[in-house]
């Protein structure tokens, strides 16, 4: 692989344009192109290939691409990036639907690209923290996660399929185990197209369990992560950058460096592009996220407890 990694944006709303300005800067990579069906954004991007589809984007000698189109193109631009042997970093959702999400998994792994899906909730400064001291032994086995996010978003969005995606994620990933269960319930303020506030109950394979609060029309922001572990309790506060350790003896707290999720999340995946040490979020976690937020949605509409598809678990 070339230490200069060749990369470009396909769909510039707010997501793929943060995507750019992370790229422009990113030691190892250059950005050679953008993509966007609105020729007012393309505008905003001078010095790159400006592009207005997926197919002119495959003749530019591309290393990967950043897809931030609407989740429902995921799946038909996935698939040509795989099959012209582009690696990709997809927005989450990976897709509108699980059986989508794994033929995107299968059709990467089958070429042996990397396929990324971006959950950023796990490069959150604190969270990240947390995880590399959990995957260490720090702790000792983990028992419980427990998650409150608890926002004031502007834009409506389903927040199930939108932070619950990430938050889901987040519980995987620090547990690592896959969901085998869900109860929920969900609400809404008032608008009848979006969840705004959800609860939600995960087992996950090992017999852990993770119970989590999520809105995202709350005048009260709070993102906070607590683990029960063999050793006692510990939290992240994602707001304040403090990690707090809790055990009979003693209580152990210190404030963890800043840094920006977005950017350590393409760090991550250029390392991996390179062959270097890396964590991402690989296209068949992301298909299971998806059958866990579609096990939410029934769950919560059904009043039941619901089993996700596991077809992601098996190869091929």
């Amino acid at each position: 692989m070339k230490r200069s990694l060749r990369a470009a944006v396909i769909g510039l709303g707010s997501a793929g344009s943060a995507h750019a300005r992370i790229l422009r800067s990113l030691e190892h990579v250059t950005l050679v192109a953008v993509a966007d069906t609105e020729p007012t954004r393309l505008g905003e991007f001078d010095g790159v290939h400006s592009v207005r589809n997926i197919d002119e984007l495959l003749h530019l000698e591309l290393d990967y691409c950043v897809v931030a189109t609407p989740t429902a193109d995921h799946e038909r631009i996935g698939l040509a990036l795989a099959t012209a042997g582009i690696h990709a970093l997809i927005e989450r959702p990976l897709a509108p639907s699980a059986p989508a999400a794994i033929r995107l998994a299968r059709a990467f792994e089958g070429a042996g690209l990397v396929g990324a899906v971006v959950h950023i909730e796990r490069y959150d400064t604190t969270v990240k923290e947390l995880g590399l001291r959990l995957r260490r032994g720090d702790f000792g086995a983990v028992y419980q996660v427990a998650v409150r996010r608890h926002e004031g978003c502007a834009e409506r969005a389903d927040v199930v399929t939108s932070m619950g995606a990430d938050i889901i994620d987040l519980a995987m990933w620090l547990i690592g185990r896959h969901v085998t269960s869900v109860a929920a319930n969900a609400s809404r303020d008032g608008a009848p197209r979006y969840e705004d506030h959800a609860v939600i109950l995960l087992r996950l394979s090992g017999g852990e369990i993770a119970n989590i609060e999520i809105s995202r029309s709350s005048p009260h922001r709070e993102w906070v992560v607590v683990v029960r572990t063999a050793s006692g309790c510990v939290e992240a506060d994602a707001l304040t950058r403090t990690l707090t350790y809790y055990a009979e003896d003693k209580t152990i707290s210190y404030e963890v460096p800043i840094s920006e999720p977005l950017r350590s999340q393409h760090e991550a995946f250029r390392d991996a592009l390179l062959g270097l040490p890396s964590d991402i979020a690989m296209l068949r976690e992301g298909a299971a996220v998806v059958a866990a937020t579609e096990a939410v949605l029934t769950s919560a509409r059904m009043g039941a407890c619901v089993t996700p598809a596991d077809h992601f678990l098996t190869p091929g």
